[in-house]
């Protein structure tokens, strides 16, 4: 492939951008029996001193931790409480008030268990893991006319809340509650792509995921632990099952081969956790390999990070 493949490593820096050390400005976000939870910037820790839910909270300066309570160890009543203060914050913090989504994400402690239920937006506040499917449509090379593997990339409608206009895996979709992995797949491919259950049940292969902690705001800004379940999804042809958009979060999309979507990557036209997942087909599909790609170890140690945290599975 043309181009050094060391700017990949650069792609994933941008997207695994969290400190591997300890971090002193962070605060530490935990449960009511005092496991990590998230990491939370210092502003947001100083927000739950003042709150009027102060008393469900325990916040130490000296250790920079910011506590549930332990009186507040039910799993309905937390819902309740978080509930309440998203929707108080919302009035005065313009990131969570223009990210909102009215959709739940899950907490998961002790592991795989769910802990509380989040309003999208407020969980990227509070540092805690949230969860993704990503599927990458592609035609294999020997079904191609010019027997070049391509790959269907759709553009991010130009009114999207994040990363307008920027190019995009095939399908991608955040995991909201109460739907699981499965369910969540069908529904985003008919609903971005307009792909129907049987072709994607026939066609599609779970491939694994990849992990990571963002700072999409700066080096200063809300830590994002992030798990994207990843998916290949088969087409026979270049004329079949073309995919097009249906709830407006695609402007269109577009068959591009291999070369061209790497080139695109490295020039900065992906979102930049789909370039990531991106990286991640070209590792499997054997494009990447530790031949031709100098910094091979670190991006594919970089793809699959590992938390401190408890995850759904």
């Amino acid at each position: 492939m043309s181009n050094s493949l060391s700017s990949l490593l650069t792609i994933i820096e941008s997207v695994d951008s969290f400190p591997y050390i300890e971090n002193p400005y962070y605060w530490k976000f935990r449960s009511h029996d005092g496991a990590l939870l998230g990491y939370i910037t210092p502003e947001i820790a100083s927000r739950f001193i003042d709150l009027p839910h102060s008393k469900y909270f325990e916040v130490d300066k000296l250790k920079k931790e910011v506590t549930i309570a332990g009186a507040l160890n039910d799993f309905e009543e937390r819902n309740k409480v978080f509930a309440e203060i998203a929707s108080d914050w919302r009035k005065s913090d313009d990131l969570l008030n223009k990210g909102w989504r009215d959709e739940l994400y899950t907490v998961y402690y002790p592991r795989t268990k769910p802990y509380m239920l989040l309003e999208r937006a407020f969980s990227c506040l509070l540092g805690v893991v949230t969860y993704g499917v990503h599927i990458n449509g592609y035609i294999p090379a020997e079904k191609t006319k010019d027997k070049v593997l391509k790959m269907w990339i759709p553009r991010r409608s130009p009114t999207k809340a994040t990363y307008p206009g920027k190019l995009d895996n095939t399908i991608a979709g955040g995991l909201g509650y109460p739907y699981g992995l499965w369910e969540n797949v069908v529904k985003e491919c008919y609903e971005e792509g307009g792909l129907d259950a049987d072709f994607v049940t026939k066609n599609i292969t779970a491939t694994g995921a990849v992990t990571y902690i963002c700072q999409p705001y700066g080096p200063e800004g809300h830590a994002q632990p992030e798990i994207e379940y990843t998916y290949d999804l088969v087409f026979e042809s270049e004329i079949d099952n073309i995919p097009h958009p249906v709830d407006g979060e695609a402007e269109n999309f577009t068959l591009m081969t291999v070369e061209e979507v790497k080139q695109r990557m490295i020039n900065g036209e992906f979102k930049p956790n789909c370039a990531l997942v991106i990286c991640d087909f070209l590792i499997r599909h054997g494009i990447i390999t530790a031949e031709n790609e100098p910094n091979y170890l670190e991006v594919l140690s970089r793809l699959h990070r590992r938390f401190p945290f408890a995850t759904r599975n």
